[in-house]
C-alpha cells in the first residue's frame, strides 16, 4: 500500500506540473474565448434585427454586397498578416519590430487601396453581368472602402496579436461588436435600418476603433502615415507570396463541399448539410482563441528545441480542448433538433462527422505554426495545394453517391490527410 500511495502522489504532482506549464496558454485562450463569445452574442443580436427589419430582397442585396467585400479582401490581405505576426513577434529588438510594423502598414495601405479600387471599378460590370442590376453599383463602391478602413484596423489587431496583448485585442473585438450592435439597435428602434446606413456602419466603425485601439500599442508601433515606411517590405512580400498561394487553395477546398453537394444533390439535402455547418461554426470560437494565442507564441522562437517544446505544450492544450468538444457528440441530435427543428434531424450524422474532422484540425493547425518562424512557408502552400487535389478527387467520388454524408466524410478524410502532411512537414522541419 505505501508504494501505491507514492504512485498516487507522483501522479498528482505530475498532473500539477503539466497544468502549470499550460497556465499561461490556458489564460490566453480563456481571455480570447471570452471576447469571442461576447462578440458572437452581440453579432447574433445585430443580425436578428437586420433580418427582421429588411425585406428578403434587401437582405439578399446586403449579403451580396458584403460577400463581394469578403471576396476582394483576399487582395487586401494577401498573406501579409501572417508575415507580420511572424516577424514582429520574433523580432530581435524593438527597432526591428518597428521596421516590420512600418512595412506592414505600407502593405495594408497599398493593397487595401488596390482592392478597394478594383471592387469600385468593377462594380458596374459585376452588377450588370452577374446580378442583373439587382444591386446599386454605388452601394458596392461605398462598401469597397471597407477594404481600406478595415485593413487599417487589422493593422492594430495584428500587432496586438504579435505582441501577445490578448486582453487589449479581446476588448477591441468586444467593443467593435458592441458599438455595431448599439448603432443597429438605434436604427431598428427608429425604423431607419436600410442598405446605405448598414454599409456606412461597416465603413466608419473600423476608423473609430482604429483611433481607440492604436492607443494599446507602444508609441513606436502606432500608425503614422508620414513616417518612413518600407524597409522590410521585401521580406514581407517574399514571405506572403507563399501564404497567398496557400490561401487560394484553402479558400477553394473550404467551399468545395457545398459547391459539389449543390451540383449533385437536391437543395433540401444542401440545406441539411448547411445546418450541420452552421452548428459547427458556433464552436469555431474555441478554435479561433487557440489559433490566435498559439501563432505569436510559436513565432517568438527560432531554436528548434524551443519549437519542439512549443509543439508538445500546444498539443496538450488542444488535447484538453478536443476532449471537451468530443463530449458534445452524444448531444448532437438534441442540439440540431433543438436549434433548427425536427425537419433538420438529418443533419445530425453529418454534424458528428464534421465535428471529428474539426477536432483533428484543431490539433494539427497550431503545430503547423512552427513552419512560420523556420520560414518553411512553401511547405504550407504545398500542403494546401495537395489537400485541394485530394479533396477534389475524394469529393467527386463520395458526394454524388452519399450526398451530405459523403460531403462530411470527404471533409473528414481531408482533415486526416492534412494532419498527416502537417506531421510530416513539422517532423522534417524540426529534424
Amino acid at each position: 500500500m505505501p508504494s501505491a500511495g507514492r504512485c498516487a502522489t507522483w501522479l498528482w504532482w505530475h498532473v500539477v506540473a503539466e497544468l502549470a506549464t499550460l497556465r499561461r496558454p490556458l489564460r490566453n485562450v480563456v481571455v480570447l474565448l471570452t471576447g469571442n463569445l461576447v462578440k458572437l452574442a452581440f453579432g447574433l443580436l445585430a443580425s436578428v434585427l437586420i433580418y427582421r427589419a429588411l425585406a428578403p430582397a434587401d437582405a439578399g442585396r446586403f449579403a451580396i454586397v458584403m460577400g463581394l467585400v469578403s471576396l476582394f479582401s483576399f487582395v487586401a490581405e494577401f498573406g501579409f498578416r501572417d508575415a507580420a505576426v511572424t516577424y514582429v513577434a520574433g523580432a530581435a529588438s524593438p527597432a526591428e519590430a518597428q521596421a516590420f510594423a512600418r512595412s506592414f502598414l505600407m502593405a495594408k495601405l497599398v493593397f487595401g487601396t488596390l482592392a478597394a479600387a478594383l471592387l469600385a471599378g468593377l462594380a458596374g460590370w459585376i452588377v450588370n453581368g452577374w446580378y442583373g442590376g439587382a444591386v446599386q453599383p454605388g452601394l458596392i463602391r461605398l462598401a469597397a472602402l471597407v477594404l481600406l478602413t478595415g485593413g487599417l484596423l487589422n493593422y492594430v489587431q495584428t500587432l496586438l496579436e504579435a505582441r501577445q496583448t490578448f486582453g487589449a485585442l479581446s476588448l477591441l473585438s468586444m467593443a467593435q461588436a458592441l458599438l455595431r450592435a448599439i448603432v443597429i439597435v438605434t436604427l431598428f428602434l427608429t425604423s431607419r435600418i436600410a442598405l446605405w446606413p448598414l454599409v456606412g456602419i461597416e465603413v466608419m466603425l473600423p476608423l473609430v476603433l482604429l483611433v481607440v485601439g492604436q492607443r494599446s500599442l507602444p508609441s513606436d508601433l502606432r500608425p503614422r502615415l508620414l513616417a518612413s515606411l518600407g524597409t522590410r517590405f521585401g521580406r514581407l512580400w517574399r514571405f506572403s507570396r507563399w501564404i497567398a498561394v496557400a490561401a487560394i487553395a484553402s479558400t477553394i477546398f473550404l467551399s468545395l463541399d457545398v459547391l459539389l453537394l449543390g451540383h449533385f444533390r437536391p437543395a433540401a439535402e444542401v440545406g441539411l448539410y448547411g445546418a450541420a455547418l452552421a452548428l459547427l461554426a458556433k464552436f469555431e470560437v474555441v478554435q479561433n482563441a487557440v489559433l490566435t494565442s498559439s501563432f505569436p507564441d510559436a513565432s517568438r522562437y527560432r531554436a528548434k528545441a524551443d519549437l519542439r517544446a512549443y509543439v508538445a505544450r500546444t498539443l496538450r492544450l488542444t488535447g484538453l480542448a478536443s476532449a471537451a468538444l468530443l463530449l458534445i457528440l452524444p448531444l448532437a441530435t438534441a442540439l440540431v433538433v433543438g436549434l433548427y427543428g425536427a425537419a433538420y434531424a438529418g443533419a445530425t450524422f453529418p454534424f458528428a462527422i464534421l465535428a471529428v474532422g474539426f477536432v483533428i484540425g484543431l490539433n494539427a493547425q497550431p503545430a503547423a505554426f512552427v513552419l512560420y518562424p523556420l520560414e518553411r512557408v512553401r511547405y504550407i502552400a504545398a500542403g494546401d495545394i495537395l489537400q485541394l487535389v485530394f479533396f477534389t478527387g475524394i469529393g467527386l467520388w463520395l458526394i454524388p453517391v452519399y450526398g451530405a454524408r459523403g460531403a462530411a466524410l470527404a471533409v473528414l478524410a481531408r482533415q486526416i490527410f492534412g494532419a498527416g502532411l502537417t506531421a510530416l512537414f513539422v517532423k522534417r522541419a524540426l529534424a
